[in-house]
């Protein structure tokens, strides 16, 4: 294609172009807007964008690249859309174009295709995190520079799955590990898979090894990977899964994907059907933790807590009230009611990356929240937003540590040895 050319979009994005009737609800929930004010950089301005270069009255050219590039895919405007327009599907159609052009609109095209296959090969990952945390001390390009120091400064200590027999039995669960999680927080993942058990769940596993959801890959415009990948997941569950087994991941971005995988393939005679049924099954930790059999009993340690919920989460999924829930109603600790808390940080997949200095601005506003608050500990749901939390406070010598929300709630978790012995004391 060239830039003469209109912008190539899929029907599904075209219908959605549709929907949108310009009200700018959407403006006031972009985080891009809210830093900038500039209407090219909100959600209508890059729906208008999108439509006129469509229609063949834009060029397809570095001022709609530019736009594209700045947006961080957080969704917060199709929350806030009265009429529904599914905004990310007419993004990652304009995108996809953009890349088949070979407009820059994210970080050097050689960079992004290596970064992704690294991610997928989590043996390699793991390696390359471990490579990386030594070449901090290197000259590097200022892009793999700002990527190593997004790497966690220790490793994660091993901790073995508990899995205490519930008391009610529940539902067969399959915890879906994820790219990222699993080579940068294994604690976590344990921790989740540890509290699952004992609330109910009874987990399941398939042999060999697990593929990536795709989700970085749709939002920088890689849909026929992404696609690939979908369909590789559809298919490892059919073979291995009963139907009524949930689909449990820690981490919202990759829920989010999961759940969108019926209107992914939503044109696939084959894959159609089974995407949709996997698609319905998909549950957040948080939320599947609060909707098992059995409840759990957790004490805090009086820490004043501030959430960072998955803007995927909240704006794909739609499961970000169970963490808030989980939360509030923990005893000895308090959540701090952050105005914040269900807006993007800024993380965005490779935004962090390729757009770091909006990235940063957009970060500054919550841990200013957070330093009025007096926040002892964030509390995450997402890899990158626990990366980019910790950078942001570490560049500012905060003293509030950053946590997954399953350990979290594991080292405040009371078992029922532990559950006995405070009753006697009370």
């Amino acid at each position: 294609m060239t830039g003469d050319a209109p912008l190539a979009l899929p029907a599904a994005a075209v219908r959605q172009l549709d929907h949108c009737n310009k009200c700018g609800f959407c403006l006031p929930a972009c985080p891009t807007y809210i830093e900038t004010g500039l209407e090219v950089h909100s959600p209508r301005g890059r729906l208008s964008l999108m439509e006129a270069a469509w229609r063949g009255e834009l060029s397809v050219g570095q001022e709609l690249a530019d736009a594209l590039s700045l947006c961080i895919g957080c969704r917060a405007c199709e929350t806030a859309c009265p009429s529904g327009v599914h905004y990310s599907t007419v993004l990652e159609g304009a995108r996809t174009d953009l890349v088949q052009r070979r407009r820059r609109w994210v970080m050097p095209a050689r960079t992004v295709p290596a970064l992704l296959r690294l991610v997928r090969r989590r043996r390699t990952f793991r390696t390359a995190i471990r490579l990386g945390r030594a070449a901090r001390r290197l000259p590097l390009p200022p892009s793999l520079a700002r990527l190593t120091a997004m790497i966690p400064a220790g490793g994660d200590s091993p901790r073995a799955v508990a899995r205490p027999r519930p008391t009610v039995p529940g539902p067969p669960v399959h915890f879906v590990e994820t790219c990222v999680m699993s080579a940068l927080f294994p604690t976590a993942n344990r921790d989740a898979m540890t509290l699952l058990s004992a609330a109910g769940a009874h987990l399941v596993s398939i042999p060999g090894p697990e593929g990536c959801c795709g989700a970085l890959e749709a939002h920088v415009g890689h849909r026929e990977m992404a696609r690939q990948l979908a369909r590789a997941q559809v298919a490892r569950w059919e073979r291995h899964l009963a139907p009524d087994t949930w689909l449990v991941a820690h981490a919202g971005g990759c829920g989010a994907m999961m759940a969108e995988y019926g209107r992914l393939l939503a044109d696939d005679d084959r894959w159609r059907e089974p995407a949709r049924h996997w698609a319905s099954q998909v549950r957040d930790f948080a939320a599947a933790l609060a909707a098992l059999p059995t409840p759990l009993t957790f004490r805090g340690t009086g820490m004043r807590v501030g959430l960072q919920n998955s803007c995927h989460l909240v704006n794909g999924l739609h499961q970000g009230e169970a963490p808030v829930r989980l939360l509030a109603d923990m005893p000895g600790d308090r959540l701090m009611p952050l105005a914040g808390q269900d807006r993007c940080c800024g993380a965005g997949g490779v935004y962090s990356v390729n757009q770091p200095s909006m990235a940063q601005q957009i970060l500054a506003r919550h841990l200013a929240e957070g330093d009025e608050a007096a926040v002892d500990i964030w509390i995450v749901n997402n890899p990158g937003c626990a990366l980019h939390l910790e950078q942001g406070i570490q560049a500012r010598g905060g003293r509030a540590r950053v946590q997954h929300l399953a350990t979290y709630l594991r080292e405040r978790w009371l078992d029922p040895g532990e559950r006995a012995a405070c009753a006697q004391e009370g």
